[in-house]
């Protein structure tokens, strides 16, 4: 019996650990959850160079503000994608994304409200 009323608490643990904080949940019907700040910073810098050649691009791993909603992830996502930025991959659990961007560009993604981090993508070996 101590063997199920133990994973019952860590299954409860796991899921309310998952779950957002039910205060910070609440959009209103027709608000915005992407920043205006987020969304002209982002389309403001161009990614060509002056020469009018592309400036060569890496891909960063940008994550949200713990207490990010799904559905804020979901908008926030969907405004980088309206925006041309191009979302390699997306990350629910951590509320994140791979996104393929130009050096010159990391700057507004470190002063956008929304985010939490931004770090360039590298492989990771284990000694």
């Amino acid at each position: 019996m101590a063997n199920y009323t133990f994973l019952f608490t860590l299954l409860l643990t796991i899921v309310a650990l998952t779950l957002p904080d039910p205060a910070s949940t609440s959009i209103s019907p027709g608000s915005h959850s992407v920043s205006s700040q987020s969304q002209s910073a982002h389309t403001a810098r161009s990614p060509k160079a002056a020469s009018g050649t592309e400036a060569p691009k890496s891909v960063y791993i940008i994550t949200l503000k713990d207490g990010t909603t799904r559905e804020q992830f979901q908008a926030y996502k969907q405004q980088l994608i309206k925006q041309g930025t191009d979302v390699k991959f997306d990350y629910e659990l951590i509320k994140g994304f791979a996104i393929s961007i130009a050096p010159s560009q990391v700057q507004s993604f470190k002063t956008d409200p929304l985010i939490k981090s931004i770090e360039k993508d590298s492989e990771v070996h284990i000694a």
